[in-house]
């Protein structure tokens, strides 16, 4: 008993492998810092921000210098320069200000979006891990109990005890042991790899064997208010809303005047002239249409916004009782596996002979097949789980 222990320890480690373990928190954290994507995402929004900012202030200034000489007194000459500056009221009153505030405000709901989406991504990948992780504990011990019997029925084999039939059956239940360990393994490390490639080639790995306690759900209303919240897509619709209102606002300004004012001096010879100049250009007919397209737009927007409220509504109300059910599920079906598990006296059974290889196997594969199952269903639970809590990322 003493070396099946040991073995199962030894199995249980190179399984594990040697890095460090770290949290699914942590993880989430680290790609989040790591990763390129995100990376690039950022930067490209520090440009889209710098350039809606661009048009926020008052045009540039105009100067201009001139000179003037005569076609028949060729002794005088005239020279002159005209500083000149345009006032529009979008830009005195703030109208653009705003406008680029918000749409500011957009870029960083866009990038809150993909940030969540991909942490999402990573989450349910630490799941996977997690999954895997349990299973291979699980086959870890299976195969060391497979390659105990090895040992023990190759010495009674060789005694004479056992037929080559019964030696080989035992041969091939540690063969089949083998053989899904291997399988589990190699999904294991194409889960590692996923989450190297987002934490943008660092590696990294999580050892966690078991899942979360699996807690009680808020009730359903609780859950939807704070969702409604804090979800991005329904923020960047409400911000959608309140930016076609600023744009209403800002054609509405387009049908004030714009001013200019000039300042020239010009001097000739033995005279100076200054001047003050005042202009005003009337918008007639460039912008007839602008204030009608601002309120369609702010139109469709409010009707995209209530569309998108419905939506979301039954999306969650459909996620949160699916995840309802996946958590009575994997509650009972964990709890009845741990209950039920004739592992414990397997051993004893087949050493005492009350029942055969046969027998021992069969029972083997079905407690195993049911192991799978439980974690089968914590693994759906907490995946469903972290979809519904997404927005908390």
């Amino acid at each position: 008993m003493k070396r099946v222990i040991l073995i199962v320890a030894i199995l249980s480690y190179i399984c594990n492998g040697t890095a460090q373990n770290i949290s699914i928190d942590k993880v989430l954290n680290e790609i989040e810092n790591n990763n390129l994507t995100l990376k690039t995402l950022r930067e490209e929004q520090k440009a889209e921000k710098l350039a809606n900012k661009e048009d926020i202030a008052l045009s540039n200034p105009e100067v201009e210098f001139n000179y003037i000489w005569g076609a028949y007194n060729h002794d005088i000459n005239g020279k002159g320069i005209s500083v000149s500056q345009e006032f529009d009221f979008k830009t005195i009153l703030g109208f653009k200000s705003r406008i680029a505030n918000k749409e500011n405000e957009l870029i960083d709901i866009v990038y809150k979006r993909e940030r969540i989406n991909l942490l999402l991504e990573a989450k349910l990948l630490c799941y996977d891990a997690i999954y895997y992780n349990a299973l291979c504990k699980e086959l870890n011990n299976r195969l060391s109990y497979a390659k105990a019997n090895v040992d023990a029925y190759k010495k009674r084999f060789d005694n004479g005890d056992v037929s080559i039939l019964e030696y080989n059956k035992v041969k091939l239940d540690y063969a089949l042991a083998k053989g899904k360990l291997a399988e589990i393994e190699a999904d294991r490390e194409e889960v590692f790899s996923q989450l190297t490639i987002l934490n943008g080639g660092k590696e990294i790995i999580l050892h966690d064997e078991s899942f979360e306690l699996i807690a009680p759900l808020p009730l359903f209303d609780v859950w939807y208010a704070e969702a409604e919240a804090l979800n991005p897509v329904l923020e960047y619709a409400k911000n959608e809303v309140e930016l076609s209102k600023n744009r209403i606002s800002l054609n509405r300004s387009a049908w004030a005047p714009t001013f200019s004012a000039e300042y020239e001096r010009s001097w000739e010879e033995n005279f100076k002239q200054n001047g003050f100049t005042i202009g005003m250009s009337i918008p007639l007919w460039a912008d007839i249409n602008k204030v009608k397209s601002a309120k369609a737009a702010k139109i469709a927007s409010e009707s995209r916004e209530s569309e998108l409220k419905i939506n979301f509504y039954y999306q969650i109300k459909s996620a949160y009782n699916k995840t309802v059910i996946l958590q009575k599920s994997a509650a009972e079906t964990k709890s009845a596996v741990e209950q039920l598990s004739n592992m414990l006296y397997l051993g004893k059974a087949l050493e005492s002979g009350e029942i055969s290889m046969l027998d021992y196997i069969v029972e083997v594969e079905l407690y195993y097949d049911a192991r799978t199952m439980a974690l089968d269903a914590e693994k759906a639970y907490f995946s469903s789980l972290a979809k519904l809590a997404a927005y908390t990322l």
